[in-house]
């Protein structure tokens, strides 16, 4: 799972886990999205420091970091990952599944997010960085990727093999 971000992380410069990746500012906000692909396919979307959008290869959504909760897919199912109390060697979590009402919610924020990023790019009033990938290909791969993300599926597995 994405560890807790904060401010003071430069995800452009340290996220090597996304080989290909950019940050799109707005210029009259200074709003940031943070976008990256582990491979070609599995795509993550950082909406600033919180909420963080993960999906596998298949496009399914397979982890969220939301409102300082971490989410995982499980069989399908968003759930919430609770670190147990008692594990003071090696990290555990106890996995509570989301109501509908809260996944429903999860998946409003995340649609909220691509929306807003959508319309930043269409604005034209935006600072785009890249890192291995040249900001042409980088804003139209994630323009892509936008128009292809309207109807989310919940992944069976937190992993980036879907």
């Amino acid at each position: 799972m994405t560890r807790q971000l904060s401010d003071r992380e430069d995800l452009l410069a340290e996220g090597v886990n996304l080989p290909e990746r950019g940050r799109v500012t707005e210029s009259k906000t200074g709003r940031e999205w943070l976008i990256g692909w582990r491979d070609r396919t599995a795509v993550s979307l950082f909406d600033g420091v919180d909420p963080v959008f993960q999906f596998n290869r298949s496009g399914q959504l397979r982890r969220v970091f939301l409102d300082g909760q971490k989410l995982a897919a499980d069989g399908g199912q968003l759930t919430r990952l609770t670190r147990q109390s008692d594990s003071a060697v090696r990290m555990a979590h106890d996995a509570h599944v989301l109501s509908t009402e809260q996944r429903d919610r999860v998946l409003q924020c995340f649609t909220a997010s691509a929306t807003e990023l959508e319309h930043v790019l269409i604005g034209g009033q935006v600072r785009i960085e890249t890192v291995g990938i040249a900001p042409d290909a980088f804003t139209e791969r994630l323009r892509s990727w936008l128009a292809r993300v309207n109807r989310i599926e919940i992944a069976h597995g937190p992993g980036v093999v879907g």
